[in-house]
C-alpha cells in the first residue's frame, strides 16, 4: 500500500466509528430511558476533550512529526471502546466509555488535517481531499450500520465499530515508514496563546463556535427526531446519515478547490446562510421523506472547508497542528447541550427555532468580522514561462 493510499484508508477507518456514535447511539440510549440532556453528553464531553486535547495532539505532532504513533494509540483505543459496548447496561456507562474514547479520538482531525495541508499548498483542495476520505469512512459505517441495526441486535453495530478500529490499527502498523509522519518545520512556533492573541484566529474560532452551535444543537438529535418523533425507521436514519456523507464527499471535491478560486469568506458565509434556510424549512415541514432529503443536503462542507483553509492561511507549518486543533471548538458540544436542555424543557421542535436564530446571527457576524488574507495570483504569462 503506497503512502497516499495508506493515509486515505486510515482516515476512513478512523472516522467510520464516529458515524455509528452520532447516528445510532442517541437512538439506543433513548431506548434505555436516557434524557435528551444525557444523550447530549455523548457530544458534549468529547467536544470538551477535543478543545482541550486536540491542540495538545497538534503540538505533539508539530514537535515530533510522529503522526503514526499518535494514530496507532488512538485507533486501538477506539477498537477497545467498541469492544466494551456489548457489556454496558446503562446510558451512563455508554457516556463514560465514549468519553474515554474521546481522549484519543480528539487527535484525528488535527493530525490528519495537518498532514493534508503541509503536503499541499492549495489548502482548500488539500482539506477537500482529507474530508473526502473521512466522509467515505463515515458513509460506509452508517450504511452498513443502518442495515445491521434495522434487522439485527444492537451489538452488531458495536462489532462493526470495533472492526473499524482494529482494522485502522493494522493499517497504521504496516504503513510505509514515512506515510504517517511529518518533517519538523523550521518555522518558529508562536504557541497556543500566541495564536489566540492573533485577532483573525480568535475571530475565526468564535465564528466556528457559532456555526457549530447552530448545526449541532438540532442535528445531534436528528436521527432520534426522525425515528421517535416522525416515526421513521432505523434503516431510514442510517440511509439519511449515509446520504449526507456521500453527497458531502462530492461536495468537498467541489468546494475544496472553490475555496482557492473564489475565496474562503464567501464559502463560509454561504454555508452559514444555507443552515439558516435549512432550519427555516425544517420548522414548517414534517414529512419524513422531505425532512430526510433536507438533512442530506451537503451544507457542512462549505463551512468546514472554508474555516480549515482559513486557519491554514493564518498559521505557519510549525503551528498548523495547533491551529487546526484550536479550530475544533466547544461549539460541537455546546450545541447538543443547549439542544438537550431545550428538548427536555419543551420539545425537539423548539430546538429548531434555537438553531435558526443562531444560524442567522452567524451569517451577520461572519459578514462583518471575517477577514481573508490577500491571495497571491500568478499571471498566465508567468505560468507559461515556468
Amino acid at each position: 500500500m503506497n503512502q497516499r493510499l495508506t493515509v486515505q484508508v486510515s482516515t476512513a477507518l478512523a472516522f467510520g466509528p464516529t458515524g455509528i456514535i452520532w447516528a445510532f447511539l442517541p437512538i439506543h440510549l433513548r431506548s434505555l430511558g436516557a434524557s435528551y440532556l444525557l444523550i447530549a453528553l455523548v457530544s458534549l464531553i468529547p467536544a470538551i476533550e477535543t478543545i482541550g486535547l486536540s491542540p495538545a495532539w497538534g503540538g505533539i505532532l508539530d514537535k515530533t512529526g510522529r503522526g503514526n504513533k499518535i494514530l496507532l494509540i488512538s485507533l486501538l483505543a477506539q477498537g477497545i471502546g467498541f469492544s466494551l459496548f456489548p457489556f454496558l447496561k446503562s446510558p451512563e456507562e455508554f457516556v463514560l466509555v465514549v468519553s474515554l474514547m474521546g481522549l484519543f479520538s480528539s487527535s484525528f482531525i488535527p493530525v490528519y488535517a495537518a498532514m493534508a495541508t503541509l503536503s499541499n499548498r492549495q489548502y482548500g483542495r488539500a482539506i477537500g481531499g482529507f474530508w473526502t476520505a473521512a466522509l467515505l469512512g463515515y458513509a460506509s459505517a452508517t450504511l452498513i450500520g443502518g442495515i445491521l441495526y434495522q434487522y439485527l441486535p444492537v451489538n452488531s453495530l458495536f462489532l462493526l465499530g470495533a472492526i473499524y478500529g482494529y482494522a485502522g490499527t493494522v493499517v497504521v502498523l504496516f504503513a510505509p515508514k514515512d506515510a504517517l509522519t511529518l518533517k519538523r518545520s523550521l518555522d518558529i512556533s508562536r504557541g497556543y496563546w500566541g495564536l489566540l492573541k492573533q485577532r483573525n484566529i480568535a475571530i475565526l474560532c468564535l465564528l466556528s463556535i457559532t456555526v457549530l452551535v447552530s448545526t449541532s444543537a438540532f442535528n445531534s438529535f436528528f436521527t432520534l427526531y426522525l425515528v421517535d418523533v416522525l416515526n421513521g425507521s432505523r434503516l431510514t436514519a442510517g440511509l439519511a446519515a449515509t446520504g449526507t456523507t456521500v453527497l458531502g464527499v462530492f461536495a468537498y471535491r467541489l468546494v475544496g478547490p472553490l475555496n482557492d478560486k473564489v475565496g474562503r469568506k464567501p464559502i463560509f458565509i454561504l454555508g452559514a446562510a444555507g443552515y439558516a434556510a435549512y432550519f427555516t424549512i425544517l420548522y414548517f415541514v414534517t414529512n419524513v421523506v422531505i425532512v430526510t432529503v433536507l438533512w442530506i443536503l451537503p451544507i457542512y462542507p462549505l463551512v468546514q472547508s472554508a474555516s480549515t483553509a482559513l486557519m491554514s492561511d493564518y498559521t505557519s507549518g510549525a503551528d498548523r497542528g495547533k491551529g487546526l486543533g484550536l479550530l475544533i471548538s466547544l461549539g460541537g458540544g455546546l450545541g447538543p447541550l443547549a439542544g438537550g436542555l431545550i428538548a427536555d424543557a419543551a420539545q425537539l421542535q423548539a430546538v429548531i427555532v434555537f438553531s435558526l436564530a443562531v444560524a442567522l446571527a452567524s451569517v451577520a457576524s461572519s459578514q462583518i468580522l471575517l477577514k481573508e488574507k490577500p491571495r497571491i495570483t500568478i499571471p498566465d504569462s508567468m505560468r507559461a514561462e515556468a
